[in-house]
């Protein structure tokens, strides 16, 4: 059962008629900006799930005037405090302002895998693409190698178009886990821009790993363009792995190894 503290319960009866908690309320309902300004402040409340719940709440109402509030719940202690505030920020992505873009592009960090999800959700949800493009790219730049390849990975389980051009910047990368996940990236988007990258780091990197990523990626989305540096691959790469995937591709793209 949730619990609230006495802040939060001159709020509750609005919160109901919002459809947002099960129960049952006599006195008018309110404006969607009054319940806004009521759960903008159990925020930051002392009960983790009045917190939780505000999150939650404002972003099934959706009013801007929560954006910055919701922005700073990013830092949240709790896991589904944090997570459950990029999901409502999500819902007001058309919204957001290039503060709040970077901020969610910071999180992309976290140290919860849930919360990672839920910004990349929330991210791919904006439709101002070209800023979001900007501001990924300049947050990659100015990163740490680690940070950049968490960010690399987290935006690798999306198909998200706007991540292609933050994938190349990966591709340059020294770390060859970012360049791997970059390689990945690109195979879950399935731009047919990607297979030049492919074939090159394919035959190139110095990685086992980002050869052998390149190899299966081909095999997923390859076309006849890209058997011969598949076949010099499987015949000249030193790697066990290599070979295998290489093989494999080439099969899958129809050919007889």
């Amino acid at each position: 059962m949730l619990t609230f503290s006495t802040n939060s319960a001159t709020v509750i009866g609005a919160i109901c008629f919002f459809g947002l908690v099960g129960c049952v309320i006599e006195s008018p309902p309110e404006s969607a900006e009054t319940v806004t300004a009521r759960l903008i402040p159990l925020l930051t409340d002392t009960q983790t799930d009045t917190r939780r719940t505000a999150a939650l709440s404002l972003g099934k109402i959706g009013d801007p005037q929560a954006i910055q509030a919701l922005v700073l719940a990013l830092s949240d202690p709790d896991d589904q405090v944090r997570q459950s505030s990029a999901w409502a920020l999500g819902t007001m992505a058309d919204s957001l302002s290039d503060r709040a873009l970077v901020a969610l592009v910071q999180h992309l960090t976290d140290p919860s895998d849930s919360v990672k999800q839920a910004v990349v959700l929330a991210l791919g949800r904006t439709a101002v693409q070209k800023e979001l493009i900007l501001v990924l790219t300049e947050a990659y730049a100015i990163s740490t190698i680690d940070t950049q390849r968490t960010i690399i990975q987290s935006l690798a389980h999306f198909d998200f178009p706007f991540s292609y051009s933050v994938y190349l910047q990966a591709l340059e990368s020294p770390d060859s886990l970012t360049r791997q996940s970059a390689i990945a990236g690109l195979g879950e988007l399935g731009d047919p821009r990607g297979l030049p990258l492919l074939r090159t780091h394919l035959l190139q990197d110095t990685s086992v790993g980002v050869r052998s990523e390149a190899a299966y990626r081909l095999g997923k989305l390859g076309t006849n363009a890209d058997v011969v540096a598949l076949k010099q691959a499987m015949e000249t790469d030193p790697t066990p792995n290599v070979h295998f995937w290489a093989s494999w591709a080439l099969n899958q793209i129809g050919q007889n190894t």
